[in-house]
């Protein structure tokens, strides 16, 4: 099995905030993979020497696809107004991108892994491996 990282996670580890020895110690030493979504997440929200991490980032870590993307981003759409019905509060495109993000989980059989616990509420129609990190 492998495991692939939510932005969040990314960030911490970028920051400082957790150390990569301690999260592979908590699932296991699985080899670590990078989801394109995460990756446009990371690029989208850095500038300078923090573009520059995320780009070695990217370069070294070795990409995780559905082997189908048009059928996670079709069943994305189907799927997003039954889980968040009210999606105002974390917003939509954040949303989407979580469930394109569970969706590769599931069609993979990676693990997950992320901080975010709204995720909870996509597993709860979705089925996909998720390991919330400081939860057990």
């Amino acid at each position: 099995m492998i495991a692939f990282f939510d932005s969040n996670v990314h960030i911490d580890l970028l920051l400082g905030r957790l150390a990569l020895d301690s999260i592979l110690q908590e699932i296991g030493n699985l080899p670590v993979r990078l989801s394109p979504v995460v990756a446009s997440e990371l690029l989208r929200g850095v500038s300078g020497q923090a573009g520059r991490s995320v780009e070695r980032l990217i370069a070294r870590l070795l990409p995780l696809e559905p082997s189908s993307w048009r059928q996670c981003w079709y069943d994305t759409g189907r799927l997003l107004p039954r889980i968040f019905p009210s999606h105002e509060e974390i917003g939509l495109a954040r949303l989407q991108n979580d469930l394109l993000l569970a969706l590769t989980s599931r069609h993979t059989g990676a693990l997950f892994v992320t901080t975010d616990a709204h995720f909870e509420a996509i597993r709860r129609l979705i089925p996909f491996r998720m390991r919330m990190l400081g939860s057990e």
